[in-house]
C-alpha cells in the first residue's frame, strides 16, 4: 500500500513578497514553454484538427502561466488565485477533444459528441469552482486525455492514422500522474506530487507535439497529391 509522505510547503521571501512553492512555479512554466513551442512550430498546419490542437497548446500554455502564479502567490490569493488556471485549462481541454474528432478521413464529429464535451467540461469546472477543489478539474483533464487522446487516438491509429501513435504514447506517459496525485506521492519537499505531475505533463506534451507534427506532414502530403 502506498503511503503518503508528509511534505512541507516551501515558503520564501523575495523583494518583500511572501511566496511559496518555487518548484511548482518552475515546473508549471516548463509546461508553458513546451506548449508555446508546440504552438509556434505547428502554426503552418492549417487543417481543422491541427488548428484545434494549436488552440489547445496556446490556451493550455496560458493556463499554466496562471497556474505558476497561483502557486507562487498562494499566500495572497488562496484557492481563488488558481481559478484562472482552472478555467483556461478546462477550455483548452475542450479544444484538444474537438481536435481528436476532426482528423479528416479518420474521424467525424457528431453534434451529440460535441455537446458531451461541453457539458462534461462546464459541469466539472462549475463543481471545482463551487467546492474550491482541484479534484474536479483533474477529473475533467483525466477524462479528456484518457477518453479522447487515448482511446479515440487508439481507434484512429487502427483506422490508419499511424502518425498519432505519439499522441497515445503521451497519454500512457501521463497516466502515472493520476496515481501520484490521488495517492499524494511526495518524493521530497523539492519534488512533491504537483512537481512530479508537471514533469510528466511536460513529457506528455512533447509526445503530443511529435504526434501532431507527424500528422501535419501527412496532411500536407495528402493535400499535394
Amino acid at each position: 500500500m502506498i503511503k503518503e509522505i508528509p511534505v512541507d510547503i516551501i515558503n520564501f521571501e523575495l523583494f518583500g513578497l511572501h511566496l511559496q512553492e518555487p518548484m511548482a512555479f518552475l515546473t508549471n512554466l516548463s509546461v508553458s514553454f513546451v506548449c508555446f513551442f508546440a504552438f509556434f512550430k505547428l502554426k503552418k498546419c492549417t487543417d481543422i484538427a491541427s488548428v484545434y490542437w494549436q488552440l489547445f497548446f496556446v490556451i493550455f500554455g496560458i493556463s499554466t502561466v496562471f497556474g505558476a502564479l497561483g502557486h507562487l502567490f498562494f499566500q495572497y490569493f488562496g484557492i481563488p488565485g488558481k481559478f484562472p488556471c482552472w478555467i483556461i485549462g478546462c477550455i483548452g481541454n475542450i479544444y484538444i477533444a474537438l481536435g481528436m474528432l476532426h482528423f479528416e478521413g479518420y474521424s467525424k464529429p457528431k453534434p451529440i459528441s460535441v455537446q458531451l464535451i461541453l457539458v462534461k467540461t462546464f459541469v466539472l469546472l462549475a463543481c471545482g469552482i463551487y467546492t474550491q477543489k482541484f479534484l474536479f478539474i483533474a477529473i475533467d483533464a483525466g477524462l479528456t486525455y484518457v477518453v479522447y487522446t487515448g482511446i479515440i487516438g487508439y481507434i484512429l491509429i487502427k483506422r490508419g492514422a499511424i502518425g498519432l501513435k505519439s499522441v497515445v504514447i503521451g497519454v500512457v506517459v501521463l497516466l502515472p500522474s493520476l496515481i501520484i496525485f490521488t495517492c499524494k506521492i511526495n518524493i521530497h519537499r523539492w519534488l512533491n506530487k504537483d512537481d512530479l505531475s508537471h514533469i510528466l505533463m511536460v513529457a506528455c506534451l512533447i509526445f503530443f507535439y511529435l504526434g501532431m507534427k507527424a500528422w501535419g506532414k501527412n496532411a500536407s502530403t495528402l493535400k499535394n497529391v
